[in-house]
């Protein structure tokens, strides 16, 4: 069986991203361009390669296979070009970043923005997805996120570490009672952010709020439950009750918390920029990689 490369190119990028339109434009061509390649893909493997399901298409046993072969010549290819390609500052491509909602828009946004005003020619696609996108597989090409002990076959660099502390706004802390020690959470309002999807398993605990100072088995309840991390903010802002964000979030100083319990804190996290081992020559990963590191020691 004779496969043509042209076409397992834009199988790798259909598998990559999910999407026939995604695909399309990652490679500068049409949809039904696209479609052909992979209908005729699958005619020349006897195959079917993808199926759709509500996240899009996803690979069958058989596609599985077979991407595990070109994603490993897809990454040797584009090792090959970063060698030819010059000096960095002359360096352009996709770098496909995937970190959590929050995380996104309360802490990374700004070095986003720094960052393209460095490296115009460097296109991020920044996937926010509070589920572990799989970096094996190039559903991104690196991550911002916890620690992981179990991910062996990641190269895991330690950025910085977060805390998740306690805010209110001045108005409820005005109007509330005594606040002295953790405890004392039992006879205050709660407001607990929720993530909609199941969240990285190493953030984390967005709960935390409704045990902290108390005994094992026992949890207060929310007064009331968000799955936005900005709307999070905006009704602590309105006087409506104590939250936790982590210590870096732009959130605080936005809404002008003030921070309670100023010793009580999650222990903290430690966030690493995370990519494959495979990976670790590939430029734009190196450049975004000392751009961010360097950020976070500032």
């Amino acid at each position: 069986m004779n496969l043509e490369w042209d076409r397992l190119k834009v199988f790798y990028y259909v598998a990559k991203e999910k999407s026939i339109s995604r695909a399309a434009e990652r490679l500068r061509t049409f949809q039904p361009s696209v479609t052909r390649s992979i209908q005729q893909l699958e005619h020349q493997a006897k195959s079917k390669l993808f199926i759709r399901n509500r996240k899009g298409l996803i690979l069958t046993q058989q596609g599985e296979i077979l991407f595990e072969h070109v994603k490993n010549a897809m990454t040797e290819i584009e090792l090959a070009q970063n060698k030819i390609s010059g000096a960095a500052e002359d360096v352009n491509g996709v770098l496909k970043i995937t970190t959590t909602y929050a995380y996104a828009s309360t802490v990374l946004s700004q070095h986003l923005c720094n960052f393209s005003k460095l490296y115009p020619d460097i296109t991020l696609h920044v996937a926010c997805d509070d589920l572990n996108l799989d970096l094996t597989k190039r559903e991104a090409d690196v991550a911002i996120r916890p620690y992981d002990s179990t991910a062996s076959e990641l190269e895991q660099v330690f950025l910085h570490e977060r805390k998740v502390q306690l805010f209110a706004s001045e108005t409820y802390l005005e109007k509330a009672s005594a606040l002295k020690k953790a405890e004392d959470l039992d006879n205050h309002k709660l407001i607990v952010f929720e993530p909609s999807h199941a969240i990285i398993r190493t953030s984390t605990n967005p709960h935390w709020i409704l045990t902290v100072g108390l005994t094992p088995g026992n949890v207060r309840k929310p007064f009331m439950v968000l799955s936005s991390a900005e709307c999070l903010a905006q009704i602590a802002e309105a006087g409506l009750g104590i939250i936790a964000l982590s210590h870096d979030s732009s959130l605080i100083e936005k809404y002008n918390l003030t921070r309670v319990l100023p010793t009580v804190e999650e222990p903290p996290v430690k966030m690493c920029y995370v990519y494959p081992k495979s990976l670790r020559n590939l430029i734009t990963v190196k450049i975004f990689g000392t751009y961010i590191k360097e950020a976070f020691k500032k």
